[in-house]
């Protein structure tokens, strides 16, 4: 007796259910798979194969491709395979086909994604998620190229947060302080928050994938924002920092987080221009850092970043600067952003 196909819905969502790693290490996975592709090359290498056949080759090689690290990744990853389900739904007239069977939609999906005017960056993000739940590589299939320079989201507040300025005001300007992600800054409680006189104060949190983070605050006029809602929370007999109706809604929190990312690099650059003895205080506490969470710091503190390409032209053309110190650039990934690399502090909030 033949077998009923699941709906496709259901059976790639069972798929990416079977990757649950909340709280594993993504820096252990990272590390084991540069290992195998270590290996993998030099294999490679003595085989005699061109070095386009390598390239493809390593990209095959990823000791993750099973693993879902965050809540958030599996929430939109479930969100963007029904869309698929319902495309590949779509041109075989069933809503059972088989995720084997799903497979040679994966590129007309792609050319639909294009066709309706996605963006490089969403697509890319479905593709990822429709090849982790089919067992594909993403790199074995024609995409637009994302690059961080095309990223509008975060650039600037999104039209709706006009709408939402009365009732985002508290999160915004609490988050403009402390710059965490929204589910991160709807959990923060006053039990998270330390004090160090009226110095500093150092912020506790869950972040993507269960890491814990720590967030650390100096600047004099942030500490006075936290400080306003860490006593209202006290009078008002409550633990969390913000009330849910004050995160009911679906302002830009995250615009907010790069602009206190932003706001902190442009703090740290205005301390150390012109003073290296402040200058190698902040290397100093960037080597200990790096060290303390066990880390390696691989890039040189003296060389500056710059960008290029359309990152490069975009800055340009605004009249910014293309230029960046690494010392204050990361030691606002090590303090605010929770990242540990230049590139991404740099691309993802200090450019937007």
């Amino acid at each position: 007796m033949k077998t009923r196909n699941k709906q496709l819905t259901y059976a790639l969502r069972e798929n990416l259910e079977r990757m649950t790693a909340y709280g594993e290490s993504k820096y252990a996975y990272r590390q084991q798979t540069n290992d195998l592709r270590r290996r993998a090359k030099n294999e490679l290498i003595c085989q005699h194969r061109t070095p386009e056949e390598i390239e493809k080759a390593l990209l095959h090689i990823d000791a993750a491709k099973d693993k879902i690290f965050s809540f958030g990744t599996m929430r939109s990853y479930i969100r963007f395979v029904a869309d698929f389900a319902d495309f590949v739904a779509s041109k075989t007239g069933t809503s059972r086909t088989s995720v084997e069977d799903s497979v040679k939609y994966i590129q007309p999906y792609i050319d639909y994604l294009i066709i309706k005017g996605n963006s490089p960056n969403t697509i890319n993000l479905k593709l990822s998620a429709v090849c982790k739940a089919t067992g594909q590589y993403v790199v074995d299939y024609t995409h637009p190229e994302r690059r961080y320079a095309d990223v509008t989201r975060g650039v600037n507040p999104a039209v709706r947060d006009k709408f939402n300025s009365h009732r985002a005001a508290e999160a915004l300007e609490l988050n403009r302080a402390i710059g965490l992600r929204r589910s991160e800054l709807g959990r923060v409680t006053i039990f998270d928050v330390s004090w160090d006189g009226e110095k500093s104060a150092t912020i506790r949190s869950i972040g993507k994938g269960g890491k814990h983070n720590e967030t650390f605050i100096t600047d004099p006029a942030k500490l006075e924002i936290l400080t306003k809602f860490y006593c209202d929370a006290i009078a008002d007999a409550r633990a969390t920092l913000l009330t849910k109706e004050q995160m009911q809604h679906d302002a830009d929190l995250h615009h907010a987080r790069a602009m206190c990312a932003i706001d902190e690099y442009n703090r740290v650059m205005g301390e150390i221009k012109g003073n290296s003895a402040k200058r190698d205080e902040y290397k100093r506490f960037i080597v200990d850092f790096f060290a303390k969470h066990n880390k390696p710091l691989k890039e040189n503190l003296d060389k500056p970043y710059f960008l290029r390409g359309a990152g490069k032209v975009m800055q340009q053309s605004r009249g910014r600067e293309f230029k960046f110190d690494r010392v204050a650039v990361l030691y606002v990934s090590a303090t605010i952003l929770h990242h540990f690399r230049s590139d991404t502090t740099i691309q993802h909030y200090l450019i937007k």
